[in-house]
């Protein structure tokens, strides 16, 4: 199955009262000619009017309007197998978390594995309530790392607030995020395309990675970035990175690269969520572009010293020409 073959997910998060729902909602409004299939971890949120029931099976309603909605009231492996089954007809997931769920869980089922073969994780979108994400941040673990996982940050209910307060709150997420955008939005609404961010593909890992962010520690959640211009020796790295996430997945939420591997002629993307991982080919390296590798870890707790000795042990003492 190729990539425009897979079916693209979405996942919103974002802290109790930010207005997930009513952004879900707009999605499906102004996107007609999707057929979207809808999991939500509350089932109750799901604004369902009994008279748009067309079947109702096994927790999943078939809707008048074309979606398909159920709860996450089993595995996720389990609910999808049932959505992929030749009963439903659907090009777009979006699943919902609950306002104090952590959305790394729930992405790590669609990196590596066998979902990853029908599915392709699109983005993460955040929703922060303008007016209360700096004393969320401040008070709670969940929207720590709600906003440092996202691929995008909607700052909604901005009309509720001062500039200034607009100011303040964007300086305390990019505390936790420095790559993701932050925009201001108005009940979700914002002038982009928020169903296809392609947030896991290479062309935009390039794009991102390769130009220059300043990370933070904030609490204990953190971002290591690293460079180097030595090449990295592949099998190397692989058992390396392999016993990292077998030991230390639970802490790190998410990695980010882009490698100059050893007598590769091309970028080389790695990227991870918790212990799931996939690895695939980018762009050709271009004749007098500088090869580096650059490689993001995020995580809680995590110390910098033993993940640059382990990625320095990677490197090839012999520079690359």
């Amino acid at each position: 199955m190729t990539k425009s073959d897979k079916i693209p997910v979405t996942i919103i998060t974002g802290f109790l009262g930010a207005g997930k729902t009513t952004l879900l909602n707009r999605l499906i409004t102004e996107n007609p000619n999707k057929k979207f299939a809808i999991i939500e971890n509350e089932f109750g949120d799901i604004p369902i009017d009994q008279e748009l029931v067309v079947n109702a099976k096994e927790g999943i309603f078939e809707m008048s309007n074309g979606c398909i909605c159920c709860s996450l009231n089993v595995e996720l492996g389990e609910l999808l197998q049932k959505l992929m089954s030749d009963e439903y007809d659907f090009n777009h997931l979006i699943i919902e978390t609950t306002g104090i769920a952590e959305p790394d869980g729930i992405a790590a089922a669609f990196i590596g594995g066998n979902k990853a073969s029908k599915f392709r994780l699109d983005g993460t979108i955040c929703l922060a309530d303008a007016h209360d994400i700096i004393k969320n941040l401040e008070e709670r673990g969940e929207a720590h790392k709600q906003v440092s996982f996202s691929d995008i940050i909607l700052l909604n209910k901005s009309d509720r607030v001062s500039k200034e307060q607009l100011n303040e709150a964007k300086s305390a997420i990019k505390k936790y995020n420095a790559e993701a955008p932050v925009l201001e939005s108005i009940f979700g609404k914002v002038d982009m395309d928020l169903l296809n961010l392609a947030a896991y593909e290479g062309n935009y890992l390039e794009n991102t990675l390769l130009n220059p962010h300043h990370h933070h520690y904030h609490h204990e959640l953190v971002a290591h970035s690293f460079e180097f211009n030595e090449p990295i020796i592949a099998d190397k790295f692989e058992h390396w990175i392999n016993m990292l996430l077998f030991l230390s997945g639970y802490q790190i939420y998410r990695i980010k690269g882009i490698l100059n591997l050893k007598g590769e002629k091309r970028k080389v993307i790695f990227q991870s969520v918790r212990s799931n991982s996939k690895i695939e080919l980018g762009s050709p390296w271009l004749d007098g572009e500088i090869r580096k590798s650059k490689i993001i870890f995020i995580g809680n707790n995590v110390k910098k010293e033993p993940l640059e000795k382990g990625l320095r042990g990677c490197l090839s003492l012999t520079k690359q020409g």
